[in-house]
């Protein structure tokens, strides 16, 4: 299930100048919209564990870049995409969201409008999908990137069978979802970057990847993201093709 909340500056001729290290705004953004929920509780816990939902920022356009003083020109507007496979929750933030249009305000920009977009059932064992943004995966002594497969496979692994667990004991408002691993069919449309998150850099991915596996795994990661930091603006996945 998903929502797309777009924010607009009061002049969309002129671009608006935003922080390198962005993401931090847009995660109180999201906080802000579920204050008065009960999944709030969980930003009031020392150990969180995963989060039950991703999101994503997209730019209109961005029109230039200072590195100098780590600063980005964008030309509104700016999506943000809400994603969780939990009900309940959606209708949170659905609900917030409509009750703040035209008041919440995210780095000089207000929330003009709300889309709730048709439901996306995967039904397909290969799905070729694209990381909107940047994905982040660790492994066992840093941020894993697109050079060994077998890494990145275990990874993904590693990642979707702990979160799986989480959410199935501490959301979960059905049926255990059962965990099959991930194969990495083909990664050769994806590669290494490098982003700017609370004042440090980390390594991420982007690009497109084809993963195989049960239509269920697959379909928590199109809802809850993939890898880590899902709560914190990385690893929203877009379908591209189910084969």
């Amino acid at each position: 299930m998903r929502v797309k909340c777009v924010l607009n500056s009061e002049n969309q001729n002129e671009p608006c100048v935003i922080p390198m290290d962005f993401r931090r705004h847009f995660i109180s953004f999201v906080k802000t919209l579920l204050v008065n929920t009960p999944y709030y509780q969980r930003f009031n816990e020392e150990k969180p564990g995963y989060s039950p939902y991703v999101f994503g920022i997209e730019f209109a356009k961005v029109e230039g870049v200072d590195t100098e003083k780590q600063q980005m020109f964008i030309k509104p507007p700016v999506t943000v995409t809400f994603s969780t496979g939990l009900f309940e929750l959606m209708t949170e933030i659905c609900n917030s969201a409509i009750d703040q249009k035209g008041q919440l305000n995210v780095l000089g920009l207000k929330l003009s409008r709300i889309n709730l977009l048709p439901l996306k059932q995967i039904k397909s064992n290969t799905v070729e999908f694209r990381i909107i943004g940047h994905a982040a995966l660790r492994g066992e002594n840093n941020y894993v990137d697109s050079s060994d497969r077998l890494h990145l496979e275990e990874a993904i692994n590693t990642h979707l069978q702990k979160k799986v667990g989480f959410v199935n004991q501490v959301y979960s408002e059905s049926a255990e979802l059962p965990f099959s691993p991930i194969v990495v069919q083909d990664d050769g449309k994806l590669y290494k970057s490098v982003c700017q998150h609370y004042g440090g850099k980390i390594t991420t991915l982007r690009g497109r990847i084809t993963l195989s596996g049960s239509p269920d795994c697959l379909q928590f990661l199109y809802d809850y993201g993939l890898g880590v930091r899902t709560g914190q603006g990385f690893g929203l996945l877009e379908v591209i093709k189910q084969q």
